[in-house]
């Protein structure tokens, strides 16, 4: 089975904890999505990771540039 990798942001206040939020946009491998971290900027109380998923749990997956997209369904392949 193929992984993917997402961007997570995690933001964290004092008052309600941290909230974890996660980008659509999937990488092939897990070098892409730390390259895309390392671009972004940083801001106060939000970190980023790369976390994987199985690409069979993904209904819509996209390319990080945003010409092809794969659409599936299909648990059991």
């Amino acid at each position: 089975m193929m992984t993917v990798y997402f961007v997570v942001m995690t933001m964290c206040s004092g008052m309600e904890g941290c909230v974890d939020e996660r980008k659509p946009t999937a990488y092939a491998s897990r070098d892409e999505c730390m390259e895309t971290i390392s671009a972004m900027p940083a801001q106060k109380g939000i970190k980023y990771k790369c976390r994987k998923a199985p690409r069979a749990e993904l209904v819509e997956l996209r390319r990080a540039d945003g010409h092809e997209a794969v659409v599936t369904n299909d648990t059991k392949r």
